[in-house]
């Protein structure tokens, strides 16, 4: 049972990190010039932040990556 537990949480980790990855990859690929890279990234990401559960939260660590990558911000 813990295994399962700790797999789950391992899961929605994942899912919460991705989106804010792959906005603030799809910002350095914007800001470089490479539009059509951004926007696959930023399509994908866009896809992954609709499954998580509460959905604004996803979209929301979108958009934070997205500022991040694209912004003077960085991690």
């Amino acid at each position: 049972m813990t295994s399962f537990a700790f797999a789950a949480g391992l899961l929605l980790l994942v899912l919460f990190a991705l989106p804010l990855l792959l906005g603030f990859l799809s910002g350095r690929a914007y800001r470089e010039g490479r539009n059509r890279v951004a926007l696959g990234l930023l399509l994908f990401g866009a896809f992954l932040g609709l499954l998580a559960r509460p959905r604004p939260l996803g979209l929301l660590l979108l958009l934070l990556g997205l500022l991040l990558g694209y912004g003077r911000l960085r991690l």
